[in-house]
């Protein structure tokens, strides 16, 4: 690939698209223990399945990003796509659990941020056709701070399930 150094990134991409996979797996974990929830489908569609989502959405951007005849052109187009759904994802992801009780952190890490990231994947997709631009930096950036959120994201979760009131 021309414009962009890939293979001087490729470990990069394998190490965090392996751990995402790994924290994908524990989040099912989580998922089980909500099975119980009253509240089931809100939860699962506003929190655990977001997660899910992010974590695999670093998966899929680290395969992508590892391909070895991955076209600049090609690269545009679905990096483009997934940060530009992701985005929209969020969006409506926002638009389930805004309304809900939820403290400041919450709303930056299951809504604002995931969306800045992904806004972050469409950004870096357009600027690879321009020559000296930032990204593959903006690319890791965002893809860690997504693998971040939902490792933070799956622990709420869990530490939710944990500890609360089952009583009533």
């Amino acid at each position: 690939m021309n414009a962009l150094p890939l293979a001087q990134w490729r470990d990069f991409y394998v190490m965090i698209g392996t751990a995402s996979g790994a924290v994908v797996g524990a989040t099912f974990v989580v998922a089980t223990l909500a099975s119980n929830i009253e509240q089931r489908a809100v939860g699962m569609r506003g929190f655990i399945t977001p997660t899910a989502v992010h974590l695999g959405s670093v998966l899929l951007g680290s395969a992508v990003l590892c391909v070895p005849t991955m076209t600049p052109l090609a690269l545009t187009i679905l990096l483009g796509a997934g940060g530009l759904a992701g985005a929209i994802y969020g969006v409506v992801v926002g638009t389930r659990i805004w309304h809900m009780e939820l403290d400041l952190s919450d709303r930056a890490f299951y809504v604002v941020l995931p969306i800045l990231c992904y806004l972050g994947v469409t950004a870096a997709a357009l600027m690879v056709r321009p020559a000296g631009t930032p990204t593959l930096e903006i690319l890791a950036v965002a893809l860690v701070l997504l693998f971040v959120i939902g490792m933070r994201n799956a622990w709420d979760m869990a530490n939710f399930m944990i500890t609360r009131d089952r009583s009533g």
